[in-house]
């Protein structure tokens, strides 16, 4: 092989390979694959005790869940979904939500593992978030990607002692 031709394929091999990184960046740019990270910690399972109580996400937000079932929230942030819009329409634009309403645990059995689930209502049948446990029972946080999670935005609410 003439050295001509063994840098035309060494050039051609670590081109190719420049091209394709660099079409790989513009696809995860374009499609927004590059996910927010989740919150420190595990998938977590607490009980309906262990959830009650008051919650921040840090930049003013707050929930205070009740041990009978009902909660008063001060710009709580979420992923809110009005099931009374009409079907097409069910995410609410507003990433915060100020009000009270009912809250509910549960643990689904499919999924990535268990973790303890978070629903909180504001109105019967109306607007509701649902959040999601991580972390340690020392550090418990209940989170939820706000809008499309390729958007990669996250609302974490941390329990306050």
């Amino acid at each position: 092989m003439s050295k001509q031709t063994k840098t035309a394929i060494g050039f051609g091999c670590g081109g190719l390979a420049v091209v394709l990184g660099g079409l790989g960046l513009i696809v995860m740019a374009t499609t927004g694959r590059a996910l927010a990270p989740l919150p420190d910690g595990e998938a977590l399972m607490l009980t309906q005790d262990e959830v009650a109580g008051s919650w921040s996400d840090g930049e003013g937000g707050t929930v205070e869940l009740a041990a009978d079932g009902t909660f008063t929230a001060t710009e709580l942030c979420g992923h809110y979904v009005d099931s009374a819009a009409k079907k097409g329409a069910a995410a609410d634009a507003s990433p915060v939500r100020t009000g009270a309403g009912t809250w509910s645990v549960y643990t689904p059995t499919r999924g990535n593992g268990p973790a303890t689930r978070l629903r909180v209502e504001f109105a019967a049948g109306a607007t509701s978030a649902q959040y999601e446990a991580r972390g340690s029972l020392e550090s418990p946080v209940l989170w939820a990607y706000v809008g499309d999670a390729d958007d990669g935005r996250l609302c974490a609410l941390r329990k306050r002692s």
